[in-house]
């Protein structure tokens, strides 16, 4: 039941070095960007009257 006779236009391969693969990007497909080198979970803190700093 597969279908035959198509190609699957591919645009572009990346790799993904960290994670160990390559992928195919197609047609318009879009990616998400990577995160930063300085996560937000850094600024948050706990201050010595137990109130949470660093989320807004």
């Amino acid at each position: 039941g597969a279908p035959t006779g198509w190609r699957l236009p591919v645009r572009e391969v990346r790799a993904s070095v960290g994670a160990g693969f390559i992928y195919p990007i197609c047609g318009d497909m879009r990616t998400m960007p990577g995160l930063g080198t300085n996560p937000a979970a850094h600024r948050i803190d706990l201050a010595a009257n137990g109130e949470i700093v660093g989320l807004s």
